[in-house]
């Protein structure tokens, strides 16, 4: 509500009369922006880092590896992430928004996945975890992400000349 009052009222800036004739950025939109290139970067690198591991397994073991015995879907999973963060990674600069979504979307999906695996082959879970501290900070990430992605979202709007 917040927001959509500001954009029908506009910025102080824009009542200064001495202002007039000049387009003056809205210090709101510009700090919303930055945030936004923040937290993005944030993104982007963390992203790049798990692009790396990926890789490097690739690099290692070949594309059809299977990540030591685990099923074929799993690792399918697991080599596609190879190709869908790097993807993240670009969109989340030249497609703010899509790269946004499909962040919360491999974030999301990596951990359930994980966490799955971790019950399914390495019970007890709460164990399992306690000594699996990538998917700690997988989950850390997602937290991270789910709570600052409203905050990332850009909210550039296209407007008919």
């Amino acid at each position: 509500m917040g927001m959509a009052l500001l954009d029908r009222v506009g910025s102080v800036d824009d009542c200064n009369p001495t202002n007039q004739g000049r387009a003056m950025p809205n210090t709101l939109d510009a700090k919303a922006s930055r945030r936004s290139l923040i937290l993005r970067t944030i993104y982007a690198l963390c992203l790049m880092g798990a692009t790396y591991n990926h890789w490097y397994a690739i690099y290692h073991h070949g594309l059809n590896w299977d990540y030591g015995g685990f099923p074929k879907g799993s690792s399918t999973f697991w080599t596609a992430l190879a190709f869908f963060d790097p993807a993240a990674v670009i969109l989340l600069f030249l497609r703010p928004n899509v790269g946004v979504g499909l962040t919360v979307g491999i974030i999301v999906t990596d951990v359930i996945h994980n966490v799955w695996i971790q019950a399914r082959y390495f019970p007890p879970l709460l164990q399992s975890l306690a000594d699996s501290p990538m998917v700690i900070e997988q989950i850390a990430f997602m937290v991270f992400v789910l709570v600052s992605s409203p905050f990332a979202w850009t909210m550039e709007r296209k407007t008919a000349a």
